[in-house]
């Protein structure tokens, strides 16, 4: 009797990961009781199985409604840039597709890893190294400057991704944009590392010509870089002098238990 109870107990256990299998056999001459509430059990199990099942289909739907539909945007953008011969007006353009860019690769990331719980999180490393392809493609026109990146293998919350990818789209673009006027050559540079106790430091630098950092710049992408270092709970700093280069820096803290190898 403790035996079937034992595994009764086991079959909940079971059901609650969802990984439940009907054990017959296993029942075989036991009170009718127990028989019964392992029928019961199974039932239950098949019907956790068909919802999670019907739960997967939902989400894969609306996974590739969301993909669609950034793809279409990305497309139109396209379209009314190539008409638009003012720079200032394309580059705009062009950073707004960018932005949209990155919604779609933590998208895309997203659901390729499976992990849609409360607890969701994406690999920094990954991230970081398909959002620089994006980058390459963007610029692929560029070929004076040299692109580059890396970034240690850390886990971060779903939630933290979004403003992490973001803030590395607008340090990156504005580096392209303003860095090496006049088709002048020189590199950018992304980093991303985490110490081990849990200081994260996001990093764009360029060897471009620099400006005088201390000015009152009210521009867009200051105004974004700022609201996402504030999304994160850390903080922003933009380093340059005249023809020395630019630093922009996104410092904040990761959990410990975020952190993985």
């Amino acid at each position: 009797m403790e035996d079937l109870v034992s595994k009764l107990r086991t079959q909940v256990a079971q059901i609650i990961d969802g990984q439940c299998s009907p054990d017959g056999p296993g029942f075989a001459g036991a009170p009718f009781g127990l028989a019964e509430l392992r029928d019961d059990l199974d039932r239950l199990a098949q019907m956790v199985a068909e919802r999670e099942a019907t739960r997967k289909a939902l989400a894969l739907e609306v996974h590739h409604r969301v993909k669609n539909n950034l793809q279409i945007i990305t497309s139109l953008l396209d379209m009314q840039a190539s008409r638009i011969e003012n720079p200032a007006a394309h580059e705009a353009l062009g950073q707004t597709r960018a932005r949209i860019g990155a919604l779609a690769l933590i998208n895309r990331v997203h659901f390729e890893q499976a992990d849609d719980g409360s607890n969701a999180t994406l690999d920094v490393a990954r991230l970081i190294s398909e959002l620089c392809s994006q980058f390459r493609v963007w610029n692929r026109s560029r070929t004076e400057i040299v692109f580059s990146c890396n970034a240690a293998a850390t886990l971060v919350p779903l939630d933290n991704a979004l403003p992490l990818a973001l803030f590395a789209v607008e340090a990156v673009t504005n580096a392209y944009a303003y860095a090496f006027p006049d088709q002048r050559g020189g590199s950018v540079r992304l980093h991303f590392s985490v110490t081990d106790d849990g200081d994260a430091v996001l990093s764009v630098t360029d060897d471009g010509i620099g400006f005088d950092s201390t000015s009152n710049d009210g521009s867009l992408g200051r105004q974004l870089m700022q609201g996402f270092a504030r999304q994160l709970g850390g903080s922003y700093v933009i380093i340059s002098e005249a023809g020395d280069g630019t630093e922009a820096r996104l410092d904040y803290r990761i959990g410990m238990s975020e952190i993985t190898a």
